[in-house]
């Protein structure tokens, strides 16, 4: 990866100027949908920052794609926190979506003041301390899906997309 973006810093400095100036790593960097505080321990057992760094030292701004508001069974967060999925009235996790190969995704509660809050903290950590600039949001429909019983049952579907795109500062993504 990092030769990669090496490659990409001479491409752009020599044949093609200015005519790009982000590198975004996609999915597959994390561990699990949900776990976008944690990068694949395989893929990248060094961790994402370093990806960041070159792409910078390479005259580049580095983006990174997650899914703020989906999230998979097994991942570590839903583990952890089964009460951020959002539910069925008969306590089943919702599906927002499928993604390949085969996995349905669930959708992260984002009335639930303590999900939210881990949501504005995975931003910051991507941010601030990682050094992606940019970042490109999927999924966040998971935040207003239908058919859930929420933590908050005044929170209406409309505010929880609004109240996850006040994260960063008013604007996730």
């Amino acid at each position: 990866m990092l030769r990669t973006v090496s490659q990409l810093g001479t491409l752009r400095a020599t044949t093609l100027g200015t005519a790009f100036s982000l590198v975004q790593l996609d999915d597959g960097w994390q561990s699990e949908w949900g776990d976008w505080d944690t990068p694949h321990p395989t893929r990248f057992p060094n961790g994402i920052k370093i990806i960041a760094d070159a792409v910078r030292t390479a005259g580049m701004t580095p983006g990174l794609w997650l899914a703020p508001a989906a999230l998979v069974a097994r991942s570590a967060i839903a583990k952890r926190h089964p009460e951020w999925v959002l539910r069925d009235a008969r306590g089943k996790p919702v599906r927002c979506g499928f993604t390949a190969p085969g996995i349905w995704l669930h959708a992260l509660d984002v009335s639930h003041p303590e999900a939210l809050a881990h949501v504005a903290k995975v931003v910051r950590t991507v941010v601030t301390e990682w050094g992606y600039k940019y970042l490109k949001c999927d999924f966040l429909h998971c935040a207003a899906v239908r058919g859930g019983v929420r933590y908050d049952p005044s929170v209406g579907r409309a505010e929880c997309l609004a109240r996850l795109m006040k994260v960063r500062g008013g604007a996730l993504c």
